[in-house]
């Protein structure tokens, strides 16, 4: 299902593979990764404003790209000084990164999975994510919105969101 993601991501210098050889689809893909892969998407936009995260320093690859995202609204980051770059990016963190990065459009009709709550943070993202076809969810209920994403997944739901 990644294949033609991987090769998008790969001609338009989104992202990589992990080595020369390989490309990684199953390993977890981190927020410092999303936001990298997501600020590629957008042409590599400069960000404006201050670094409020301790934890971002100015020499880190994906620098640039969380600048972007909090000018823009896309994160705010775990708490007010961390951005947590490191940490494993959940399903609901991807598209709703997206989905801001979007302008937080109305989704044309929302579905209830069964684990994503009407009043979760996540829930016009989710919807959203599916009447534009970037998900599915994990089956026909349910979305898993606290899995982490792979690097498959969020090609994927990069590709998707690009057509």
């Amino acid at each position: 299902y990644y294949l033609n993601p991987v090769y998008w991501a790969a001609a338009n210098q989104i992202t990589f593979g992990t080595d020369a050889a390989h490309f990684s689809p199953e390993a977890p893909c981190t927020r410092a990764q999303v936001v990298t892969f997501l600020w590629r998407s957008f042409g590599c936009p400069k960000g404006n404003g201050l670094n409020p995260f301790a934890d971002v320093s100015r020499d880190a690859y994906y620098y640039d790209a969380v600048q972007w995202a909090v000018s823009r609204g896309i994160t705010d980051g775990t708490d007010e000084t961390h951005f947590s770059p490191e940490d494993s990016c959940t399903r609901a963190q991807v598209v709703t990164f997206l989905w801001r990065a979007d302008g937080e459009k109305t989704a044309s009709a929302f579905h209830a999975f069964d684990d994503v709550p009407v009043d979760s943070y996540y829930f016009h993202a989710v919807s959203w994510a599916l009447s534009q076809s970037i998900t599915y969810g994990t089956d026909a209920d349910h979305f898993s919105p606290e899995n982490t994403c792979t690097r498959a997944q969020v090609v994927t739901f990069l590709y998707r969101a690009s057509r």
